[in-house]
């Protein structure tokens, strides 16, 4: 999945706008994108135009109790793999950037 941030602002200095970003995953319906930083944040989706809305297959996906999506490759949809991909656990950080590397080259 491909978005592209639609405007700048204050609330996210972060992200630039008319750049296009991949979505990494999608937790409560928010976009987890490597912002301009390459730190794997969440985003809210209504702060891009989607230009690619296609989910990979290899992704698991579950709806939530309220209809919110999560989506994930498989080996990053753990309970607390964020957390301690920011506490920087190597084995966590070694997965996380695998997949994105692998997910950037697919689209290469």
């Amino acid at each position: 999945m491909i978005v592209k941030m639609k405007a700048a602002g204050p609330d996210y200095p972060d992200l630039s706008a008319g750049q296009p970003y991949f979505v990494i995953g999608i937790e409560a319906n928010d976009y987890r994108i490597l912002n301009d930083a390459g730190k794997p944040y969440l985003y809210p989706p209504d702060l891009f135009d989607v230009v690619d809305a296609s989910i990979p297959q290899d992704w698991v996906t579950d709806i939530g109790a309220d209809g919110e999506r999560y989506a994930y490759p498989a080996p990053l949809n753990q309970a607390g793999f964020f957390e301690d991909v920011f506490d920087q656990k190597p084995e966590q950080t070694s997965v996380f950037w695998h997949i994105v590397n692998q997910t950037l080259a697919k689209a290469a």
